[in-house]
C-alpha cells in the first residue's frame, strides 16, 4: 500500500509548535530562525508587545505589519500566473499543467505561497501524487474522491510551514542540490484513549532514493522514494548572500513598528489624562465648593483661584515624530503612502506616470517574482515529471522521446505573472503595431507584453477567426477579392489598348523609325526641288 505521506497537523498548529520542548535536540542555527519565524508571526498577527515589559499604560497597536505584507502579496501574486513553453510542446503539457494547478485551487495556493514568504522569508512546496490504486491493484484507501473525479490518481502542490521543514544540502554554499529533507512536528499518539495519550515528535526523513518515517524516535517504516527526487522546492522571499535563508520583508519594518506603537500609546496617554482633567483648587477647601453641573462657586478668598490642570507642553512634536516614523516605514520598507490607501489627487494620471510614482513597490516585487518564477519553474517541472510517469498525460508523447528518455524541451517552461498597476493600453498597442511594422516584434511578443495568456492557444483562434470572419478584422471576403481580380484583370485589358493608341506616329508599321508617307513628299513641288 503505497504510503500517506499527507501532513497530519493544521497550518495555524504548525506555526505554534515548539520542538525544544519536545527534546527534539536542534542546532543553534535552527533555534535562531524558528524564533525569528515565530517573532514575525506574532508581528504579523497584531502581537506587538509579547516582548515588551508590561507597563500597565495604554497599549496601542498599529499594525502595518499585515498592512505591508498583504499589499506585497497582492501586487507579487494577487493575480496569479500563467504557463508557457515552448510552441512544438505547449499543446501537450500545457493544458494537463493547467488541470493539476486548478485542482489544487492555485489562487489560495498563491496567496499562501506570497504570504508565507512574505513574512518569514521562505517558503517550501511539496509537490507529491497520491495514487487512487495500490500497486496490486486494490483501492487505496487513503485516497479521498467522492465525486470520481480522478481516473489514476492526483498531483497535490502545498505549502509546507517553513518552521518544520530542515533542509541539508550535498555542499556547503551549493544549495541547488539536497543531500537531505527533514519535515517533524509533534502529534497527539493514541488521542482516543486520554490516559494513554502523549505528544510526540513525527518526523519525515527525505533522500533522493528513499524516505524514513518516525514516530519519535521509533523508526516506522522505509519506503522508495520512486522519483528519485526530493519533492520539496524553497522559495526565497529575497536573497541573502551565503545564507540557506532569505529576507523576509518584515525584517526592518518590525522596530519602526514597536517604536511607532510606543510614542502612538504615549500620545494616547496624553490625551486620555486631559479629555477628564484635575481640577485644581487654590486658597479653599474643596468641601466647602458644590461640584456638579450647573453649579455657581462664589465667596472664595481673596486669593483663592480654582482651573483644571491644562496641557502646555507641545504635543506636535510627538505627532510629528509619529509621521516621520510612518513616513520611514514607508520608504525603508518600499510601499509608498498612497499604495496603502493615502488620498492623492491622481486626476487624469497616466499609467506611466502612476508607474513611477509606485516605483519602490515594483523594483521590490520584480525582485521578489524573480526568486518565484524560479522555483515555480522547477515544481512544474516535477509536476511533468509526475505526469509522464503515471501516465496522467493525454497527448502523443512519442515524438519528444529518445532512447527511453523525454527530450530537454519537455521540460523546459516560463512563469508569466500579468501586471498589477494599469497601463495605457491604447499608447501601449500603437507602440508594438509600429514595432511589428518595422520588424521589431512579433505577434506573441506583442500579446506576452499586453498580459495575454495561453498565447499559443489564442494565436491559433485568432487565425481560424480571421479565415471564418475577415471582415471584423478589416479583411477582404472571399467574394471581394474575387471581384477584386476580374477588376484587376479589366483593367490590364483597358491599360494594353490605350498603350496601343498611344503609339509614336513617327514610329512605323514595322517599327522602323521614319516619316509617315502622308503625300508631302510626292507633291509637284516638292519633285521639282529635288531634280532641280
Amino acid at each position: 500500500m503505497a504510503y500517506d505521506f499527507v501532513n497530519k497537523m493544521s497550518f495555524t498548529d504548525m506555526m505554534n509548535i515548539s520542538l525544544l520542548s519536545l527534546g527534539e535536540q536542534l542546532n543553534p542555527e535552527d533555534v535562531k530562525r524558528l524564533s525569528d519565524y515565530r517573532k514575525k508571526w506574532n508581528f504579523y498577527e497584531g502581537y506587538h508587545w509579547e516582548d515588551l515589559p508590561p507597563s500597565g499604560k495604554t497599549e496601542v497597536t498599529k499594525n502595518y505589519c499585515r498592512a505591508f505584507v498583504n499589499k506585497f502579496v497582492a501586487f507579487e501574486l494577487g493575480k496569479g500566473f500563467s504557463i508557457k513553453m515552448k510552441p512544438h510542446v505547449e499543446e501537450a503539457i500545457i493544458p494537463y499543467l493547467n488541470e493539476v494547478w486548478e485542482d489544487n485551487k492555485k489562487e489560495q495556493f498563491c496567496l499562501e505561497l506570497g504570504q508565507t514568504k512574505s513574512v518569514t522569508g521562505d517558503a517550501w512546496i511539496q509537490v507529491s501524487f497520491q495514487p487512487k490504486f495500490n500497486d496490486d491493484g486494490t483501492p487505496n484507501p487513503n485516497f479521498y474522491d467522492p465525486y470520481d473525479e480522478y481516473e489514476k490518481g492526483r498531483v497535490r502542490v502545498i505549502v509546507v510551514p517553513p518552521n518544520i521543514c530542515f533542509p541539508e544540502y550535498d555542499d556547503g554554499y551549493d544549495k541547488e542540490v539536497m543531500r537531505k529533507f527533514t519535515i517533524m512536528y509533534p502529534i497527539r499518539q493514541n488521542p482516543d484513549e486520554p490516559s494513554k495519550t502523549k505528544t510526540i515528535v513525527y518526523k519525515q526523513v527525505w533522500y533522493r532514493d528513499r524516505v524514513e518515517v518516525y514516530y519519535g524516535k521509533d523508526l516506522a517504516g522505509t519506503y522508495v522514494n520512486k522519483y528519485g527526487i526530493i519533492p520539496f522546492f524553497h522559495c526565497k522571499n529575497l536573497p541573502l548572500a551565503g545564507r540557506n535563508t532569505g529576507a523576509s520583508d518584515l525584517d526592518d519594518l518590525i522596530p519602526l513598528n514597536v517604536e511607532l506603537n510606543l510614542k502612538s500609546s504615549d500620545v494616547s496617554e496624553i490625551i486620555d489624562y486631559h479629555s477628564a482633567p484635575v481640577t485644581v483648587v487654590y486658597g479653599a477647601r474643596i468641601g466647602q465648593l458644590e461640584k456638579g453641573a450647573n453649579k455657581v462657586w462664589g465667596g472664595l478668598p481673596k486669593d483663592g483661584k480654582v482651573e483644571n490642570l491644562e496641557l502646555r507642553g507641545d504635543l506636535s512634536a510627538s505627532t510629528n515624530y509619529i509621521k516621520d516614523l510612518k513616513q520611514a516605514m514607508h520608504e525603508i520598507g518600499g510601499i509608498p503612502e498612497g499604495a496603502l490607501g493615502r488620498e492623492t489627487a491622481i486626476s487624469n494620471t497616466s499609467g506611466v506616470a502612476l508607474q513611477v510614482t509606485m516605483l519602490p513597490l515594483i523594483e521590490k516585487v520584480q525582485q521578489k517574482r524573480a526568486l518565484t518564477a524560479q522555483c515555480l519553474r522547477e515544481v512544474n517541472k516535477f509536476i511533468i515529471k509526475i505526469g509522464l510517469e503515471e501516465g496522467l498525460i493525454d497527448a502523443d508523447l512519442s515524438k519528444w522521446r529518445k532512447d527511453d528518455r523525454y527530450l530537454r524541451d519537455i521540460y523546459q517552461n516560463e512563469i508569466i505573472f500579468e501586471e498589477n498597476l494599469p497601463k495605457d493600453k491604447l499608447v501601449e498597442i500603437q507602440a508594438i503595431q509600429l514595432e511589428m511594422k518595422l520588424g521589431l516584434e512579433d505577434r506573441e511578443g506583442g500579446m506576452k507584453r499586453l498580459g495575454k495568456k495561453d498565447i499559443q492557444r489564442r494565436l491559433e483562434e485568432i487565425d481560424r477567426d480571421r479565415e471564418k470572419y475577415p471582415e471584423i478584422y478589416g479583411l477582404h471576403t472571399e467574394e471581394e477579392k474575387e471581384a477584386m481580380k476580374q477588376g484587376l484583370e479589366f483593367k490590364k485589358k483597358q491599360s494594353k489598348e490605350k498603350d496601343i493608341m498611344k503609339r509614336d506616329l513617327n514610329e512605323n508599321k514595322a517599327n522602323n523609325d521614319g516619316q509617315v508617307n502622308a503625300g508631302y513628299t510626292n507633291s509637284p513641288e516638292k519633285q521639282q526641288s529635288t531634280n532641280s
